[in-house]
């Protein structure tokens, strides 16, 4: 290798390095790095072992195999914040790749520079809220990103072509473990980019480019049945098998349907036959069913199917999803959208590639793009006519879509800079009658422009919520310091008053919490039954009704449907303030039952 060729590889891996550094450096320096809901802490708490007091593989969210890898590490390093490291690596990781991918784009160090500095700044503009809250959903989409910018922009060679795809192909399995869900959200938009490269190829249809491309896939694929298989294993035990159908219910009813379906007045003839009364039915609003014997699985995949019958698969007919999908186009704000730091520089990047096709006389970008809004609009009305378009969700998806772009804009001005033509063969020059479009200069100013504008709302929003986030915890830490002080009782939270926390990324776990909600995600599953008989108790109702276990939550609240509930099985008794935990003007009251004499 000789020094210009040392130089240049230097180069490609010390810029998307300094890159990542200023953008994660100025996320520390002015603010603490945070799981972003209180999901991701519960992970957290399962893997590294404050949930049961040991680090459990079987972490609901995650697939097994990393789950397992991931208590493993926790095992070995205690005292260590693993998930918290492992989800920053990959954010950090993802980005890196990200920039020095597209390095090979620039000729010049300067031209690197401004590439990945610019690139740098349009990750901040749409992203920074993410990397300074950080959920594995987003994670995972920033993975896949990754997986389709390094397929997509690996150079063609005869030789080592496989060996050069598997750092994609291992990222898109990363993905995939981590929320599979969202990887495969993104899979069809990765689908649109292998097919956008494999028409790179002249020509098309070879026996070498099908073992590439379509080896590739299918490789992938067996990748992830094999993580399949591997998590219906560890989950295939009776517990477990039978809470993975109640959690399934359980994601349609709350994730999928409206509130409609758990409202007693609107259902009464259908909670009437399932012989579920109206207070418990209250459990099913208030999220806190894990009090009630009664609502198990079956029950609510009975709830589930009803509200398939009643309310559909989707939530929306289609002329509303269409109407809704326009109107995130438009950047609706009045309906509570915020989607121009991705709508604009997706546009700017689609008038740039069809100004490019139209210079070169290049027809295949308008199949291109074609392909990429027809796979995209699919995606976006599936999420729209299901309900189901939170920021972890939606913006990992205009992420994706904004790199594929990227990818394609990129790759079709460095085509054109090698051979002189355009990807048909046919010799590249302006169409007759237009004028020769100065694309490079105007996507790098437009571009850089558009970077920059966005940078100061995304950091005015992230420390408005920042400021709300260290507010609220502020509450929660003096609730389970609080826990900490009486180590001997259980303390069972209601759930929609206390979920409104997260917990720094790096930060130390105090060992085995004597704390739990009432209901959530991981309620009445396996590790929830063990967290109850190590203090003794075999259902969350025995808990309650014994002198042990305390009530928290947000002072205030009303708990006469838990007193309405025990009633109906003979035990009567009150629900008494004890104490109050405060930080600042906040305030959480400790109750306690008191069975009548």
């Amino acid at each position: 290798m000789d020094v210009k060729e040392c130089r240049k590889r230097v180069e490609d891996w010390l810029i998307p390095l300094v890159c990542v550094l200023v953008l994660f450096g100025a996320a520390g320096v002015w603010f603490d790095f945070y799981y972003d809901l209180n999901d991701d802490v519960l992970i957290k708490d399962i893997v590294s072992g404050v949930y049961t007091g040991t680090p459990e593989s079987r972490n609901v969210q995650m697939l097994w195999p990393l789950g397992a890898f991931l208590a493993l590490l926790y095992r070995i390093l205690p005292g260590v914040p693993v998930l918290g490291g492992f989800l920053w690596l990959c954010q950090a990781g993802s980005i890196y790749c990200i920039v020095h991918c597209s390095l090979r784009f620039a000729v010049s160090v300067p031209g690197k520079w401004f590439l990945g500095l610019t690139e740098t700044a349009a990750v901040g503009s749409m992203l920074f809220y993410h990397l300074v809250f950080v959920q594995y959903t987003v994670t995972s989409g920033l993975l896949m990103t990754a997986a389709v910018v390094c397929f997509f922009t690996c150079e063609r060679e005869d030789g080592g072509w496989i060996r050069k795809m598997l750092p994609a192909a291992g990222l898109a399995l990363l993905a995939y473990l981590i929320r599979s869900e969202m990887m495969l959200l993104l899979l069809p938009l990765a689908g649109v980019a292998g097919i956008w490269k494999w028409a790179g190829e002249r020509p098309v249809f070879t026996g070498r480019n099908i073992v590439r491309y379509a080896g590739l896939f299918v490789g992938i694929l067996l990748g992830m049945l094999a993580a399949y298989l591997a998590d219906r294993a560890a989950y295939g035990s009776g517990e477990w098998k039978e809470f993975r159908e109640l959690f399934d219910a359980r994601t349609e009813i709350y994730d999928f349907k409206s509130g409609d379906l758990r409202s007693y007045e609107k259902n009464r003839a259908f909670y009437d036959e399932l012989g579920l009364s109206e207070a418990q039915c209250a459990l099913l609003e208030n999220y806190n069913y894990g009090i009630s014997e009664k609502i198990d699985g079956p029950l609510l995949r009975a709830i589930s199917g009803y509200g398939l019958t009643t309310q559909g698969y989707f939530l929306h007919s289609l002329k509303e999803g269409l109407w809704l999908y326009r109107e995130r186009l438009r950047d609706n704000r009045a309906l509570g959208f915020r989607e121009m730091p991705f709508l604009l520089p997706e546009a700017v990047l689609m008038v740039l590639l069809l100004l490019t096709g139209l210079r070169e006389k290049r027809g295949a970008v308008f199949w291109q793009l074609g392909l990429f809004a027809a796979v995209r609009s699919v995606l976006w009305l599936y999420l729209i006519l299901r309900e189901r378009v939170p920021e972890r969700i939606s913006h990992p998806l205009y992420f994706m879509e904004i790199g594929m772009l990227s990818c394609l804009l990129l790759c079709s001005l460095a085509r054109e800079d090698e051979t002189g033509r355009g990807p048909s063969g046919r010799e590249a020059g302006p169409a007759e009658g237009l004028p020769r479009f100065p694309v490079r200069p105007m996507a790098a100013a437009l571009l850089a422009v558009i970077a920059l504008a966005g940078l100061p709302e995304e950091w005015e929003r992230t420390a408005d919520q920042y400021a709300a986030r260290e507010k609220e915890n502020e509450l929660d830490l003096a609730a389970r310091a609080y826990y900490g002080e009486h180590p001997d009782r259980l303390y069972l939270a209601d759930v929609m008053s206390t979920v409104d926390f997260s917990e720094k990324l790096f930060a130390a776990d105090d060992g085995f919490g004597n704390y739990d909600l009432l209901g959530g995600w991981l309620c009445k599953s396996p590790l929830a039954q063990e967290k109850l008989r190590s203090f003794g108790y075999d259902t969350v109702q025995e808990a309650v009704t014994d002198a042990g276990t305390f009530l928290a939550g947000r002072a205030g609240i009303s708990w006469d449907w838990l007193e309405e509930v025990l009633a109906q099985q003979g035990i009567r008794g009150d629900v008494v303030p004890v104490e109050a935990v405060s930080a600042g003007e906040e305030e959480w009251q400790i109750w306690q039952f008191i069975p009548a004499e």
